[in-house]
């Protein structure tokens, strides 16, 4: 016969099993860590199980699907037609941007998904990724480990720079960076409030910015939009933080870390190398042609070594001197046009904090492009969805509130 007592543990053991698939599924995820040593994502193995989930998605809201499969198909077919007249790594590379647009989307729903059972699991999702990142600066072994699961092009690069930057699992420079930070704010947006959950943020800055200190983007904006004093005296508090520690670390990922917040101190300027080399890569199209429809190139004519096309890593001019002036505009409508109802939408609860997370979203985006190729965050997706959840569920009480007072 069976017992209360068997009854729960067999409970226990189903909660902590789904909680574990959450966190497992949450890792091969965010951030989107390779078969270890290829391109491939690992995030790809879990599509059979969530697809048929993705096309009712797609069924039931037929306005995002044909914005998506119209702006999708039109980024794709005509990046690879104009790629024709570049080099294979060329279309390669507009194949792999296209797939992570996709991925995103797609991704987003699968976020979304298994966050609406099981929130906590994002957070030790957050734990696990900072302490194999402090692992990382400490231990070249795991860094090595870590670069077999990131792109093999950007691990080539990576191997030789041990002791300069922190790594994730699937988490490495600028993305990597944006990622760790606007996980920990969606984590704040979805979760309950409370001041404990709050001090991610002082824990958070410095590890994102060993990864890259673009992190420093995501976190102001993010940050200044929350409401709340306490928070904003954390915010403070980290910021105080990085400043302290630029007077003592000599060295490693956090020195490089601090460098802005040392310039501050010392020099009085906001002022990085690798805003200052950035600056040098504006280098715009001489031929009308180019600003039309590009010239089909990523990557520079010397396949001796992985070049900027005219040597520029600007997100806008790179897709500029790819595809012209048009792929800029599907590109940011592509990356977008899920945004719009939520930032539009009625109003529910949560719904300032969304909308002002919707819009900080956007800003990231648009401001991380002026200094590399990046698609819209994955979680721009799960925000749209977790308000269209939050607006449904508004109007279901509303109704369930008339109801009850015809009823009264």
């Amino acid at each position: 016969m069976t017992t209360a007592v068997d009854m729960s543990s067999a409970g226990q053991q189903e909660r902590k099993g789904s909680f574990l698939l959450a966190l497992l599924v949450l890792t091969v995820t965010i951030g989107f860590p390779r078969v270890y040593g290829t391109e491939v994502p690992m995030a790809v193995l879990l599509m059979p199980f969530y697809m048929l989930g993705f096309f009712r998605l797609l069924m039931s809201n037929g306005g995002f699907a044909i914005a998506f499969l119209l702006l999708f198909g039109g980024w794709l077919l005509g990046g690879a037609l104009v790629a024709s007249a570049g080099a294979p790594g060329d279309l390669f590379f507009h194949f792999v941007v296209s797939s992570k647009i996709f991925l995103n989307i797609f991704f987003g729903y699968v976020i979304h998904r298994v966050l609406t059972k099981r929130p906590s699991a994002l957070l030790a999702w957050i734990f696990l990724q900072c302490a194999l990142a402090i692992i990382s600066i400490l231990d070249r072994d795991v860094y090595t480990t870590l670069l077999g699961f990131i792109s093999p092009r950007s691990a080539e690069v990576f191997q030789h720079i041990y002791g300069l930057r922190a790594l994730g699992f699937g988490l490495f420079h600028v993305d990597g960076a944006l990622t760790l930070v606007i996980t920990v704010f969606y984590y704040l947006l979805i979760s309950q409030k409370s001041f404990l959950k709050s001090l991610l943020v002082i824990m958070i800055f410095p590890i994102a910015m060993a990864i890259a200190r673009s992190a420093i983007i995501p976190f102001a904006i993010l940050g200044l939009s929350r409401r709340g004093l306490g928070l904003k005296v954390l915010l403070l508090l980290s910021v105080v933080t990085m400043v302290v520690l630029s007077f003592y670390v000599t060295s490693g990922p956090l020195y490089q870390a601090t460098e802005i917040f040392r310039n501050i101190v010392t020099k009085g300027e906001l002022h990085s190398d690798s805003v200052q080399s950035l600056s040098e890569m504006y280098i715009f199209p001489d031929q009308l042609s180019t600003y039309l429809y590009g010239d089909g190139r990523y990557f520079s004519e010397d396949t001796s070594e992985l070049g900027f096309y005219k040597g520029t890593d600007v997100g806008y001019l790179r897709l500029l001197y790819f595809s012209g002036f048009g792929s800029i505009v599907v590109f940011m409508l592509l990356n977008c046009f899920y945004l719009v109802p939520v930032l539009f939408g009625g109003r529910y609860e949560k719904s300032r904090d969304i909308k002002v997370f919707a819009l900080a979203l956007f800003l990231i985006f648009v401001i991380i492009n002026f200094k590399g190729l990046q698609v819209m965050p994955i979680f721009a997706v799960s925000l749209y969805l977790f308000a269209g959840q939050q607006e449904r569920d508004a109007r279901r009480q509303s109704r369930l509130n008339r109801m009850q007072g015809a009823v009264a």
